[in-house]
């Protein structure tokens, strides 16, 4: 421990504490760490797509992809609605095999 000032005496050293210069040391390898993470992270912030185009140029290509999304749930909705349709089909011809099966024996 350091004392801060002469009013605040060290009363209790703390043997488990870096020294100084270990201290001093951990804190610029520390602090070096967050630089090279910064920098990593404005690299992959700049690799995004998009970053480098006009925000009216990003409006334009959102709408698209946002119109690509619709016409994609649409087809999605009516493949769904004939899956349905298809599923009540079968599932009545196989009561009909069935059923029919059934009266034979």
């Amino acid at each position: 421990m350091v004392q801060v000032g002469p009013e605040m005496p060290v009363t209790n050293q703390n043997t488990g504490a870096d020294q100084l210069d270990e201290f001093t040391a951990r804190t610029r390898e520390i602090a070096n760490d967050i630089c090279c993470q910064a920098k990593k992270i404005d690299t992959l912030i700049e690799s995004l797509p998009g970053v480098s185009i006009s925000e009216v140029e990003q409006e334009r290509e959102f709408a698209a992809l946002n119109e690509e999304n619709e016409s994609a749930s649409r087809e999605l909705a009516e493949a769904t609605k004939l899956a349905h349709a298809l599923l009540r089909d079968i599932s009545a011809t196989l009561r009909t095999i069935a059923d029919n099966a059934g009266k034979k024996q």
